[in-house]
C-alpha cells in the first residue's frame, strides 16, 4: 500500500469510527434536549443565549488558537508545549477576571438582573479550558479520534442526563448552564486521563515567534468568527426581547444540530490531515474535493429535509408554546446547508499553513453577516433569518474563492460536486411539500411527519441512484474497506 493510500485509510478510519459513536451517542442526547425544550420556557432560553454569547466570545480567544499551533507545528518539545501552557494559563486567568468585572455592566445594559450571576458562573469555563487545552491538542495532532469520541460521548450522556435531571427538578435556566459546566469538565478529566499534560507552566514567551503569530492568528479568527455567528444573538436580545431571542436560539439549534454533531467531528481530523499532506496541494485540493461532495451528498438532503418539515417537526418535537419558531427552522435549514460544506474549506486553508486566507475570510464574514442582521431585525426574527438565507450563498462564494488563490484551483472544479446533491435535494424539497398539501388536514400529526419522511427519502433515493451512482458506489466501495472486505495491508 502506497504512503496516499495508507493516508487516506488512515483519516477515513478516524472519522469512521467518530462519525458512527457520535451519531449514536446523539440519538441518546437529542432525546434528552427535547425534553429539556419543553421544561424550560422561551425566555430562559434566551438568557442562557445571551449568556453563552458573552462568554462564548472570551472562550474563542482562549486557547484554541494556541492549541492549533500545536497541531499544525510538526513537532514541540515539552519545554515548549510547558511555555504554550503558561501563555494559556495568563489568557484564562485574565479572562475570568473580565467577564465577572463586566456582569454587571451587562445586566443593567440587558436589562436582566439574572444575567450577572449567570455569567460569574459561566466564568468557571476559563479554569477548566486551562486544563483541557494541551491534552486534546495532543490527541488531535495524533489523530486519536477513537479516544477522543469515548470522552466526547461520555461528556455529552452524562451532563445531558445532569440537565434533564435539574430541568424535571425546575431549575430552569440554572440547569443548562450547570450542565454546559459538567459536560466541559468531564472531557478536561476524560482528555488528562487519556494524555496527561497537567505540568508547571512557563512564561517565556519571546522564544516561539512563529507558533504566538500562528495562534494569534487562529485567534483572531476565532474572535471574528465568534462574532459574526453571535451578533444576531447580541442584536436580537437588545432589540426585539428575550422572548423572541429564545425562538430564534431554539430555531437555530434545530436547524444546526447536524452541522454542531459534525463539526467536532471533522475538525479534529481535517486540521491534522490537512496539516500531514501541506506540502502536496494537488493531493490535498483532491481530498478536499472529495470530502465536500460527500458532505453534499448526506448533508444537503438532511437540511433540506429539515426546512420542508418544519411545522411537523416543531409541533411534534417541541410542543404547542414554540410553534412560532416553525418558519424560522425553515429558512435556517436552508442556510445551514452550505455551511456543512464550509466546515472543511477552513481547515484546509489553515492545515496548508495559510492562516492569514483564512482569518481575511473570517473578516469579510464578519462584516457580512453583521451588516445582514442589523438590516434582517427590522422585520423581526424572521428577517434575520432572511438574512442569513442571503448572506450564506455570499460568504461560501468568497471561502471557495480564497481555495481558488491559495490551491490555484478553478471554482469549476471546487463547485461541480456540489451541484447534482444540490439538484436532488431541491427536487426532494418541491415533492415534500407537494405531498403535504395533498394530505387532508385531520391526518394525525405524527402520520404526516412519517409520510412526508419517507417521500423525501425516496425520492432523493432514487435521484442518488440515477445521477450519483459513481460517488455512491465509491463511497461504499470507502466504507467496506474500513470494515475488513476490501484489500488488507
Amino acid at each position: 500500500m502506497d504512503r496516499s493510500e495508507s493516508f487516506s485509510r488512515t483519516v477515513l478510519s478516524a472519522l469512521g469510527w467518530a462519525t458512527a459513536t457520535r451519531f449514536a451517542a446523539q440519538l441518546v442526547n437529542w432525546a434528552m434536549t427535547f425534553v429539556v425544550v419543553r421544561l424550560i420556557s422561551p425566555e430562559e432560553y434566551g438568557l442562557m443565549a445571551i449568556t453563552m454569547a458573552v462568554a462564548g466570545f472570551l472562550q474563542s480567544l482562549s486557547y484554541a488558537g494556541f492549541s492549533d499551533a500545536i497541531v499544525q507545528r510538526s513537532r514541540l518539545s515539552d519545554e515548549e508545549l510547558r511555555d504554550v501552557f503558561g501563555l494559556i494559563v495568563v489568557i484564562n486567568l485574565a479572562f475570568l477576571l473580565v467577564i465577572c468585572a463586566a456582569s454587571y455592566p451587562l445586566a443593567g445594559f440587558y436589562g436582566e438582573p439574572r444575567l450577572a450571576a449567570l455569567l460569574q458562573a459561566a466564568a468557571l469555563m476559563f479554569p477548566i479550558i486551562t486544563v483541557l487545552a494541551i491534552p486534546r491538542a495532543k490527541l488531535e495532532k495524533a489523530l486519536a479520534l477513537k479516544q477522543i469520541s469515548r470522552v466526547e460521548v461520555a461528556g455529552n450522556l452524562l451532563s445531558g442526563a445532569g440537565t434533564v435531571v435539574l430541568a424535571w427538578a425546575g431549575a430552569g435556566v440554572w440547569s443548562l448552564l450547570i450542565g454546559m459546566l459538567l459536560n466541559a469538565a468531564l472531557r478536561a478529566l476524560g482528555y488528562e486521563l487519556l494524555a496527561p499534560s497537567l505540568t508547571l507552566p512557563r512564561f517565556r514567551f519571546a522564544r516561539h515567534g512563529q507558533v504566538i503569530r500562528f495562534g494569534g492568528l487562529r485567534s483572531a479568527e476565532n474572535v471574528l468568527w465568534y462574532l459574526y455567528t453571535n451578533v444576531d444573538v447580541f442584536l436580537i436580545g437588545k432589540l426585539l426581547g428575550q422572548h423572541s431571542l429564545g425562538i430564534y436560539s431554539i430555531a437555530l439549534y434545530v436547524a444546526r444540530l447536524p452541522l454542531d454533531k459534525l463539526a467536532p467531528v471533522i475538525k479534529p481530523v481535517a486540521f491534522p490531515a490537512f496539516s500531514a499532506i501541506q506540502d502536496d496541494a494537488n493531493q490535498a485540493v483532491h481530498y478536499l474535493c472529495r470530502a465536500n461532495q460527500i458532505l453534499a451528498l448526506v448533508g444537503f438532503p438532511v437540511f433540506f429535509g429539515i426546512s420542508a418539515t418544519a411545522p411537523e417537526l416543531v409541533d411534534l418535537l417541541l410542543g404547542p408554546s414554540w410553534r412560532t419558531a416553525a418558519e424560522p427552522l425553515r429558512l435556517l435549514a436552508l442556510a445551514m446547508s452550505l455551511r456543512l460544506i464550509g466546515l472543511v474549506i477552513p481547515s484546509f486553508l489553515q492545515g496548508m499553513g495559510n492562516a492569514r486566507a483564512s482569518l481575511a475570510n473570517t473578516v469579510f464574514a464578519t462584516f457580512l453577516f453583521s451588516a445582514a442582521f442589523v438590516i434582517g431585525c427590522n422585520w423581526g426574527v424572521v428577517g434575520v433569518c432572511v438574512a442569513w438565507l442571503v448572506a450564506t450563498p455570499i460568504h461560501f462564494l468568497n471561502l471557495v474563492r480564497r481555495v481558488n488563490e491559495v490551491a490555484d484551483v478553478s471554482l469549476e472544479v471546487l463547485l461541480e460536486p456540489l451541484l447534482r446533491p444540490l439538484a436532488g435535494s431541491a427536487i426532494m424539497y418541491a415533492l415534500v411539500t407537494a405531498t403535504r398539501a395533498l394530505l387532508p388536514e385531520q391526518f394525525p400529526l405524527s402520520a404526516t411527519l412519517a409520510v412526508l419522511v419517507c417521500t423525501g427519502v425516496l425520492c432523493y433515493g432514487v435521484f442518488v441512484l440515477i445521477f450519483c451512482r459513481p460517488l455512491l458506489a465509491g463511497m461504499f466501495a470507502l466504507a467496506g474497506s474500513q470494515m475488513g472486505f476490501g484489500r488488507s495491508d
